[in-house]
């Protein structure tokens, strides 16, 4: 495997996936022969974060009856360039709406490190599967109303954006997935290791 990183509080399932038993919590490694498509990659993160921010405000559901817009499933909370065991990956954090869950939601951390000629994700899942909604809520009540989600997302202000998502609200939900996701960024990023031969690879270079 091209990488190996802090594993702590997840049991090993299979050669690529790890499990917290006490959650649904889960963590992928895998290589793929697929290279990112973008045309700038890292080389600008700017333009690429707003892509990406599209992206994923582009994935909807049909509106529940005619008339009723369509409700978007997915949205781009955080990206960077960032250095992972000394190669540069590609962070990404995105919220995706539970099927068949009124407010319920699961957040994917990643990193991808992207070569000439494959590319390596190491992924963690991180899912409200218990109470949901409470952190949306309580900052709404917090901030004096309910939330504007029709624009101000920090990479596109014409997208929709959750107040509650921003990290300055973790400290007061420190069991909440989405400060478990931030908190696995981190020991990621402190913690791993990526393998000679595969650090020894030609970079991707953007097409």
């Amino acid at each position: 495997m091209p990488l190996t990183f802090d594993t702590t509080g997840f049991e090993h399932l299979d050669g690529t996936r790890w499990f917290d038993p006490n959650t649904r919590d889960v963590v992928v490694l895998s290589m793929q022969q697929a290279l990112p498509r973008s045309p700038v990659w890292l080389y600008e993160i700017d333009v690429l974060r707003r892509e990406l921010a599209r992206t994923h405000a582009a994935r909807v559901l049909p509106g529940p009856s005619p008339g009723i817009s369509p409700v978007p499933t997915a949205t781009l909370l955080e990206a960077d360039a960032v250095l992972l065991g000394g190669s540069m990956a590609l962070y990404t954090l995105v919220a995706e709406k539970l099927p068949k869950s009124p407010t319920g939601r699961l957040f994917r951390a990643s990193f991808v490190l992207a070569k000439a000629d494959r590319t390596a994700v190491l992924t963690g899942q991180f899912e409200e599967w218990q109470v949901s909604g409470i952190r949306e809520s309580l900052v709404h009540i917090n901030r004096g109303g309910p939330s504007k989600k029709d624009g101000g997302h920090p990479y596109d202000p014409q997208l929709p954006y959750e107040p509650s998502d921003d990290p300055a609200w973790d400290a007061q939900f420190p069991h909440h997935p989405l400060t478990k996701a931030r908190a696995w960024v981190r020991t990621v990023r402190e913690s791993a290791v990526v393998h000679r031969e595969f650090a020894a690879l030609p970079g991707l270079r953007a097409r």
